[in-house]
């Protein structure tokens, strides 16, 4: 029998203890490894593993590139083709945590520009 000065027990969690929404899960971030340029077509090596789910806005300095397309060549190899020929960009600049690019843990590719050789 309950007393009738108590409080019913709620269904809470204690607040001293931290709950999994407090604690995201870690990721790892994605480097790039080598960034080579052929005709229209940028191809970029990751240091590990990724997933491409769309085409990445990845900008070069040559004015009017756009991204039109992109496909994996292999799990570290990405390719992506431009709408205007690159041989005269230098760089590649990645937008941060940029979307399309992704790794088995979440995490995005974590530079922001890279020499393209």
């Amino acid at each position: 029998m309950t007393n009738a000065l108590s409080r019913s027990r709620q269904h809470t969690m204690s607040r001293r203890k931290n709950s999994q929404a407090n604690r995201p899960q870690p990721t790892a971030p994605i480097s790039i490894t080598a960034a080579t340029k052929t005709g229209s077509t940028l191809s970029i090596t990751f240091n590990q593993p990724v997933s491409l789910k769309g085409v990445p806005q990845y900008t070069t300095n040559v004015a009017g590139a756009t991204p039109i397309s992109a496909f994996m060549a292999s799990p570290t190899l990405l390719s992506i083709t431009f709408s205007a020929a690159l041989t005269s960009a230098t760089i590649v600049n990645i937008p941060y945590e940029e979307p399309a690019v992704r790794n088995a843990s979440g995490g995005f590719v974590s530079n922001s520009t890279f020499p393209v050789a």
